[in-house]
């Protein structure tokens, strides 16, 4: 008993460190986290999970961006392409999506049309986009993505971003940091 006492409080008192290849989460609301993965090259994520086996993700890296639509109970073929339609007040957009993983798809692949936009939805969606829904060429029903939600997480990506930039350091908030 006092080993696990001892662990528990050592785990408590020790800060989070992200290994390689893991997600430093450095912020989360209203079903959306901000982290920051330290995979080569390391990138930002902005995730929303529905706590339901539903997830939604932008990946932005120095060079690129994904948006990735993923569902735990998919078992997507290898080399699949298909469409998704994306709808919200004022617009639908038929964009190209394509494996990922298994259990994911990755819409707009780079060669796609309008793929360079997906910074630009990312920054507005801290803007007060409204939320979108999706609509999947086969049997799966509509998602409906609640951009509307993720708003006050805009300071975490920033700092997300802004760590991206510094090469992946975290800035230190200690007694021994310097403004300098």
């Amino acid at each position: 008993m006092k080993i696990l006492t001892a662990t528990v409080l050592m785990a408590a008192a020790l800060q989070p460190v992200s290994a390689l290849g893991e997600t430093e989460w450095m912020g989360g609301a209203r079903q959306w986290s901000v982290g920051f993965a330290s995979e080569s090259p390391p990138y930002c994520r902005l995730r929303w999970d529905s706590e339901l086996g539903k997830t939604m993700e932008f990946r932005q890296s120095s060079s690129e961006t994904f948006w990735l639509v993923a569902k735990s109970t998919w078992d997507i073929p290898a080399d699949t392409k298909t469409e998704v339609t994306l709808t919200d007040r004022n617009l639908t957009k038929v964009v190209a999506a394509e494996f990922f993983d298994k259990t994911t798809l990755r819409l707009w692949p780079p060669a796609s049309k309008g793929s360079g936009g997906l910074k630009k939805i990312i920054k507005n969606s801290f803007a007060g986009t409204p939320d979108v829904q999706l609509t999947f060429a086969g049997d799966e029903g509509d998602w409906t993505l609640p951009l509307s939600r993720v708003d006050q997480l805009y300071p975490t990506y920033l700092q997300c971003l802004k760590r991206l930039e510094a090469g992946g350091k975290p800035k230190q908030d200690s007694e021994t940091s310097k403004p300098f």
